[in-house]
């Protein structure tokens, strides 16, 4: 049935145009015979010779109406540059939105987009955007539709202010833009416009946001004749040297006394182009040390925490490696992680390969190799000397910053491909793999007579595979999308204990995947179904992100969507969802059922307000009694919640959310009301100024979890109540958008106290159910944590693509609560001054060299 399914829509695909409206839209370039100065004033006399284009349409919120202000469009080029000129008028110049933003973060105002695919493949395109301020923001559309920030290149563009209007003049070099030889080019091309204060968007050609489509619904771009494709390179060397302060002993009661350790690194990035569309990318010793730290948080379930990824390294051409109609935080599954690389062991280096080979065919290789020498530490006598090591040779620092254990050197590989299928429709395949080069970890090593565990009983390595699909109407409304995927265990230890009890042992194999089918795009009803599968032994996540496993989860979902308008409502979209779990062991444990329905609307005021209520009936938790897959019975929870923001484009706008959840009652357990919450506010008192709060709060009354395990049979168990609150500040000043100073601190602190014990028994296999618990006075595992990040982060762009950077950071814990205490149950940063703390200050120079 999947196989007709899959065939009747790829023929329909291949019936239907294969483009939007713009298949009969053709803008003309003129050719310039000189470069063009760009500083936003389109005064040059060549800018005349263009034909001007100012049919624009309406994307929102009025879609297919004329525009309530007026657009000119201008194309230049020459043999090395694309030139385009956009004027805005406006009627009422004095409110348009100049407020400031730094590199890649536009901010909510007045600014132009342009949208090309230069490849003509209809299914990527590149995005320049450019804010009436003058700040500058890049992106990518992949698989047509689907758009990520994280593609990044080196342009030039200016913003000018005019009497009725202002000006965005842009310069992106040939270099960028992969194209094929030919005598006269033409490439899928639009330009957007949005008008702050009207949350008005409008688009050289009719493109509404009812459409499943972006990059095959452009319009064209032609008249570029005798072009060459460009032999790309840039070159990136880079300097970082900086002083990092922090405690001489790791344990953390002993916070005092501190060292102070100089460090040094080189290294460098580069690109270069392979062909027109393929392009391969190195870094050699990269340092992150400017990317903002991860956010705290309070994780208490059993699943691992998504961190999204910030490193620009791995950023660029990521979405290549996403999951198939979905992101890595989003899909149940993902081969590739790049999380795993570079956190725990330094990058020693690391190469990618991205582009297109053939007619529609995509391919995506990164190879990353993590290395790092160790000592075994004396910390009453610290080694102060600077090393060089060959495992690490473009880093200079003292012995006392080593790893105190060994740690596997790891090569990570991961590889896709996937081909355009019919008109609208693509396949592919992927492999991961983590292959350590530590030798074989035997049974003895794993218990060494003295010193730690040898590295390689801690490596973990894997190999993956996958398949994938993502077939599509000809209108791209209708679709079947999922992945197939196996995995074997590789290194390490020669048998690990996963969650759900699950014996992992080396060369075992599973498998898993995902399946979508039904309506994506249109207006009105859009049913969908899928399944999650992931059989007991499919493990990803030495390169991948797999939040579970042992899982089979249907999925039934119906979205109502007016993405136009639905009575006074700018945008109206209620979504109901069921999704039912088993295990996937042959045991066919109910790991329950939950139930939602959201309701999402943009007010006429353009505020947005959104509600949500979800229903949890409980089942069977193989994951709570750690390592041993006995099923503990959970009680359902019902949620309603608010959320919503008031018009982003104010000078103050503020958001949040709250809900409250009422846990089910049980023979042992009450029932009972927690409640979450969270609220910021966005403060721009000035274009140049923006300050953000965030604070954020929650309490939630578990019912029983696991403490430990007294014995083969018997496990302690715990009424647990936690609470955490977080107080984040965000400042922004934009001194030009060349040169950008940003601060970011978060005060975090959590708490959580056991009312009651309890004690219960299983052969190891049998179901545990909450009435079978029997209260005990054994216990103590009350908990309080508090933390403190700071970042400051001085960023100067003093030439085109070459920066430099000065950035300061402070992180601090808590002491620990005394043996013997109990831990304070208060929301108070209680003994977090006196807590361990490490300072360290960073210079980091880079130069650009391009072509």
């Amino acid at each position: 049935m999947t196989t007709a399914l899959l065939l009747a829509l790829w023929g329909t695909g291949a019936r239907a145009a294969l483009e939007g409206p713009g298949r009969e839209q053709f803008l003309r370039a003129a050719r310039t015979p000189g470069a063009i100065v760009v500083d936003g004033k389109l005064d040059e006399a060549v800018w005349g010779t263009a034909p001007m284009f100012d049919g624009f349409v309406q994307r929102f919120p009025k879609a297919g109406a004329a525009p309530t202000e007026r657009t000119e469009l201008r194309v230049l080029y020459d043999d090395d540059t694309l030139y385009v000129g956009v004027y805005a008028h406006d009627s009422e110049p004095a409110l348009i939105d100049y407020r400031l933003g730094r590199r890649d973060s536009l901010p909510r105002a007045d600014s132009v987009h342009l949208l090309i695919d230069s490849a003509h493949d209809h299914r990527t395109a590149m995005v320049f955007s450019l804010s009436a301020s003058g700040v500058q923001s890049d992106g990518l559309y992949f698989d047509d539709r689907n758009y990520t920030q994280n593609w990044d290149g080196v342009w030039d563009a200016a913003a000018g202010r005019a009497p009725d209007g202002w000006v965005a003049e842009y310069a992106i070099p040939l270099s960028l833009l992969p194209f094929p030889q030919a005598q006269v080019q033409t490439w899928g091309f639009s330009v957007r416009r949005d008008i702050g204060r009207k949350n008005e968007e409008i688009e050289s050609v009719e493109n509404p946001r009812t459409t499943n489509a972006v990059a095959s619904r452009l319009g064209h771009l032609t008249g570029m004749e005798a072009l060459r494709p460009h032999a790309r390179w840039e070159v990136r060397p880079y300097l970082a040297a900086r002083g990092v302060m922090r405690p001489q002993f790791s344990s953390p009661n002993q916070p005092t006394p501190r060292l102070l350790s100089p460090v040094l690194d080189v290294g460098l990035d580069a690109k270069a182009a392979v062909t027109s569309d393929l392009t391969l990318s190195a870094t050699l010793n990269p340092d992150f040390g400017e990317v903002e730290a991860d956010q705290l948080l309070l994780n208490l379930s059993t699943f691992e925490a998504f961190y999204p990824e910030r490193r620009p390294f791995f950023t660029q051409g990521l979405e290549l490696f996403e999951p198939v109609g979905m992101t890595s935080d989003t899909a149940p599954m993902s081969l590739f992680y790049s999380r795993r690389i570079g956190l725990a062991t330094p990058i020693l280096g690391a190469a990618k390969m991205t582009g297109t080979v053939g007619k529609g065919v995509q391919v995506g290789v990164m190879e990353a190799l993590v290395t790092s020498p160790w000592q075994e530490r004396d910390e009453t006598a610290p080694d102060r000397g600077l090393h060089l090591d060959a495992s690490r040779p473009l880093h200079l620092g003292p012995g006392v910053e080593l790893p105190g254990a060994p740690t596997a050197t790891t090569n990570y590989l991961v590889a896709m491909a996937r081909t355009k299928v019919g008109t609208s429709s693509r396949v592919g395949g992927s492999i991961a793999s983590a292959q350590p080069f530590e030798g074989t970890c035997r049974p003895e090593d794993q218990a060494p007579t003295s010193g730690p565990l040898p590295a390689s009983c801690t490596a973990l390595g894997s190999l993956a595979g996958s398949l994938d699909f993502d077939v599509k109407t000809g209108d791209s409304q209708w679709g079947v999308l999922g992945l197939l995927t196996a995995s074997r265990a590789m290194a390490g230890p020669p048998e690990r204990l996963l969650r759900d009890g699950t014996v992992l042992r080396r060369g075992d194999m599973g498998a898993g995947g995902y399946v979508r089918a039904g309506r994506f795009g249109g207006k009105g009803f859009r049913p969908e179904v899928g399944l999650d599968l992931a059989l007991p032994k499919l493990e990803l996540n030495a390169i991948g992100f797999q939040r579970t496993q042992n899982a089979t989860a249907p999925r039934f979902q119906l979205m109502y969507a007016q993405p136009d308008g639905f009575g006074p409502l700018n945008d109206f979209f209620a979504t109901l969802t069921v999704k039912p779990q088993w295990t996937a062991d042959g045991r066919g444990v109910y790991r329950g059922t939950s139930a939602s329905l959201s309701v999402d609307s943009l007010l006429p005021s353009f505020d947005v307000l959104g509600v949500q209520g979800t229903l949890d009936v409980g089942g069977y938790d193989v994951r709570e009694l750690a390592g041993t897959g006995v099923p503990f019975e959970r009680t359902g929870v019902a949620y309603v919640g608010l959320y919503g923001n008031t018009k982003s484009t104010r000078r103050v706008y503020v958001g949040g959310s709250a809900g409250v959840n009422r846990r089910l009652t049980t023979a042992v357990l009450p029932a009972h009301t927690d409640w979450t919450a969270s609220l910021y506010a966005v403060m721009t008192p000035h274009p140049a100024l923006q300050t953000r709060v965030e604070v954020g709060s929650e309490r939630t009354r578990h019912g029983a979890r696991y403490v430990e395990q007294l014995d083969e049979s018997r496990f302690l168990l715990g009424d647990l109540d936690s609470r955490y609150l977080s107080l984040t500040l965000r400042q922004q000043w934009i001194v030009s958008p060349k040169l950008t100073l940003q601060g970011y601190a978060q005060l975090f602190t959590a708490y959580g106290v056991y009312g009651r014990y309890f004690t219960a028994d299983s052969d190891g296999r049998s179901r545990i159910d909450l009435d079978t618990l029997e209260p005990t006075l054994l216990g103590s595992a009350n908990f309080h944590d508090t933390a403190l990040n700071v970042n400051a982060v001085a960023r100067w762009e003093y030439r085109l693509g070459s920066t430099l950077f000065l950035v300061y950071s402070h992180t601090q814990q808590g002491l620990p609560t005394p043996v013997g205490e109990v831990a304070p149950a208060t929301l108070g940063p209680k003994r977090l001054l006196e807590g361990p703390a490490t300072d360290a200050v960073m210079l980091k120079w880079s130069y650009y060299w391009g072509a």
